[in-house]
């Protein structure tokens, strides 16, 4: 096997690149020549993201850290909710009026539907996602359990029914390991670009 050509051709690219971006960065932080990005704009976007506890091991949350919940009593094929009226507001819907983003799960597994209202709810695994009136501030799980029917969403789309140990499926489905130690703990695979 011929490498020498191969290691010559990236050790020139490696320089050549180092050469366009060679300017240094003055006081004040912003960078003269070479390429600068953008940020990235998200107004078009509902974005979600994934936590992890000791107690629970990997869950979705909302933008504000509110865990996201998944009722019993919906139907993931096709997807229906059954969470109206009173229910829904103590259940508060997750809104889908936007694209769904989220860090951590598999956006394959992400899906929105109609509610009767009117109104775009985002699925998980085909479940409706909701919210807990009563969750206030990131970490609150006040409704994980509740009623024997209300249940923090683990990336997967399962249900977290007690203990991290049984918030998730498999480990050679590509989903999160079915026992993640907290904090510092690596997060599940994600496919790539999200």
């Amino acid at each position: 096997m011929r490498r020498g050509p191969a290691i010559t051709a990236l050790a020139a690219l490696a320089i050549s690149l180092t050469a366009c971006g060679s300017g240094e960065t003055p006081p004040g932080g912003v960078a003269t020549g070479g390429l600068q990005a953008n940020p990235a704009d998200l107004s078009g976007t509902n974005n979600y993201f994934i936590s992890n506890t000791e107690q629970m091991g990997w869950f979705v949350t909302d933008a504000d850290g509110l865990p996201l919940y998944r009722y019993d009593k919906d139907v993931p094929k096709p997807s229906k909710s059954n969470c109206e009226g009173e229910c829904a507001k103590a259940w508060k819907p997750v809104l889908a009026d936007k694209v769904p983003m989220a860090t951590g799960v598999d956006p394959i597994s992400m899906g929105v539907l109609t509610r009767p209202d009117g109104t775009k709810q985002l699925t998980i695994a085909g479940y409706p996602q909701y919210t807990y009136a009563e969750d206030r501030t990131a970490g609150d799980m006040k409704g994980q359990g509740k009623g024997g029917v209300w249940f923090v969403t683990a990336p997967n789309g399962a249900k977290i029914t007690g203990g991290k140990a049984q918030n998730n499926s498999n480990k050679s489905s590509g989903t999160p390991s079915t026992s993640p130690t907290g904090a510092g703990q690596t997060p599940p695979p994600a496919a790539p670009g999200y």
